[in-house]
């Protein structure tokens, strides 16, 4: 028998680390030495359900869904055809470089691979297939009730795709979706410019809001569904007045939280950075001096940093067990002369050895690994704020 590589459904602690590791800095563009990523994850997941770092268009949503239909004329029943799920998803991502070209940063999952003649590892079905379950756009599965995780394609293909069932229930065609928009004319095609741009005539924004304002029911619906209902452009950030406005009295609280979180987060960065830069000069090695990150980072941070309710934060963030105490310290530093801040050093390794043991830049003996190391800037958390917007941005009516 041929061997298959299956999929796993992750746990929240793995699915945290992989989303971390997919992006090439780490979370939100910087590198997270410290596991600030569970405050992250739970200000993100509440807000904004179903999203990811990894995410960049709202249509690969409805890409998927066509593979995945294509697939199901092309290759009816028996094993699911992995080979040619990705070939599609390649052949989706040449199309998108047809028409926006060959720079980076234009939103095309794997485009520096494809446009080098590879076949990126991380396909968007794998990066989007939580998304589809979290926000309800998979049809449930006649042998469990439950929409399917990633790796039931390959369980069910057969049982969903073969002929005598289509026969039966012309209705399910996509079989995995619900309600799917039409395939575009010319989808199976090799060559042709493809874009991002939702088509307002086959509703294709409409169905992913309608997804979005059931998510939640019958409790209220999260405030992604409520931005995304304004049908505008993204307001201009996390913490606006726009945002605010349409927030509960107890959402206010928890946004509040959140940006006071991500002010304490960027100077944590900040002292993190300058400390291993000591370390490094320690070494023998030439390091920029720490104190204008260190300075900005104070400069724009610390009056909201130390207004954060660490108890307050622990309601909103169960996960944050051990992250605790650096954070104290953390405000402890802020609240007294913010000099020295050798003191907090076994705490910062503390941490970080708890979640990379001795990979530690902190470790005395980290020396060969610490020569690899370079400063970064050290920003706040925003909570996918980005990706969120973007997606704001196209299921806005075009002018």
């Amino acid at each position: 028998m041929e061997p298959k590589l299956g999929w796993v459904w992750l746990s929240q602690s793995e699915r945290m680390a992989a989303e971390a590791s997919l992006d090439d800095a780490g979370l939100e563009g910087t590198r997270d030495e410290l596991g600030f990523g569970v405050i992250h994850f739970a200000y993100a997941d509440l807000f904004f359900p179903g999203t990811s770092v990894q995410h960049t268009s709202l249509r690969y949503v409805w890409f998927i869904a066509w593979a995945l239909e294509e697939m199901a004329q092309r290759s009816p029943g028996g094993d699911f055809p992995e080979p040619m799920f990705r070939e599609i998803e390649d052949r989706t991502g040449h199309r998108l470089i047809e028409h926006y070209g060959r720079g980076d940063r234009t939103g095309i999952i794997g485009g520096r691979v494809l446009r080098k003649g590879g076949s990126p590892v991380s396909k968007p079905s794998a990066i989007y297939w939580s998304a589809l379950r979290t926000w309800g756009l998979l049809a449930p599965l006649p042998s469990t009730g439950i929409a399917p995780y990633r790796g039931d394609l390959d369980r069910c293909w057969d049982q969903l795709t073969r002929r005598d069932r289509l026969e039966v229930d012309a209705a399910g065609r996509g079989n995995f979706f619900l309600d799917p928009p039409p395939m575009p004319a010319g989808w199976s095609r090799k060559r042709g410019a493809l874009d991002f741009e939702l088509d307002a005539d086959k509703l294709e924004g409409e169905r992913i809001l309608a997804a979005w304002s059931r998510l939640g029911y019958p409790n209220e619906a999260p405030l992604l569904s409520r931005l995304a209902a304004r049908r505008r452009c993204a307001p201009d950030a996390l913490n606006s007045r726009a945002v605010r406005q349409l927030c509960t009295d107890d959402e206010k609280r928890k946004l509040d939280r959140a940006d006071q979180a991500a002010s304490l987060v960027c100077i944590a960065r900040a002292i993190y950075v300058a400390m291993v830069g000591d370390l490094k000069r320690t070494d023998g090695a030439t390091v920029p001096a720490p104190d204008a990150m260190l300075a900005t980072a104070l400069a724009d941070h610390a009056d909201k940093a130390l207004t954060l309710d660490l108890d307050e934060l622990r309601d909103d963030v169960t996960a944050m067990g051990r992250l605790r105490p650096l954070l104290a310290t953390t405000q402890e530093w802020l609240s007294g002369d913010r000099g020295d801040y050798s003191a907090m050093r076994p705490i910062f390794l503390a941490r970080e050895f708890d979640l990379k043991g001795d990979r530690a830049f902190l470790l005395q003996g980290s020396v060969d690994r610490r020569a690899q190391w370079s400063p970064f800037e050290p920003r706040p958390l925003t909570y996918r704020w980005e990706r969120v917007a973007r997606f704001l941005d196209e299921l806005a009516p075009r002018a």
